[in-house]
């Protein structure tokens, strides 16, 4: 499949770095065998890289009529993943204990064209919804603490 041509986003997955795995020493992020896969993806919104704005304004500037700032400090936000509720899943058992921990590990999202996003933080919310006429699902948000791993720049490396 190409990865410079648009593709739809069946076939999606999301997964955790592997308790005890190094991620420093991946050299190839599409590989698996580092990693445990999360049950029956529903959505996921991955997050947003922001860059703040660092106002420059002195008093001292001639040009007051337009403000002045320049990029600070970015920010990896929040990654959202509605997943099916598999409460007997070996996976989504890890997930609780590591909320409950404030464990801090990477995560990846491994995309229908075979690239992927990886992120490193830690779950601040983990809920669950029950609908009358759909499945379970629980939604978990991870934190992101540190640079992601962007497709763009694991392809480009």
């Amino acid at each position: 499949m190409s990865l410079t041509a648009p593709t739809k986003g069946a076939g999606t997955s999301f997964w955790r770095l592997k308790t005890g795995s190094d991620f420093s020493g991946i050299l190839d992020f599409s590989e698996d065998t580092l990693w445990d896969q999360l049950a029956k993806v529903k959505d996921i919104q991955p997050g947003e890289l922001t860059v703040e704005d660092d106002e420059d304004e002195y008093l001292d500037n001639p040009a007051t009529k337009y403000k002045d700032s320049s990029p600070g400090d970015l920010d990896a936000g929040e990654t959202s993943v509605t997943l099916a509720w598999l409460p007997g899943s070996t996976e989504q058992q890890q997930l609780l204990i590591d909320a409950e921990a404030g464990t801090k590990t990477w995560y990846r999202a491994k995309y229908a064209n075979g690239a992927v996003d990886c992120w490193f933080g830690y779950i601040n919310s983990l809920g669950r919804t029950i609908a009358v006429k759909e499945r379970m699902q629980r939604t978990i948000k991870i934190k992101n603490c540190a640079a992601p791993k962007y497709a763009e720049e694991i392809l480009g490396a």
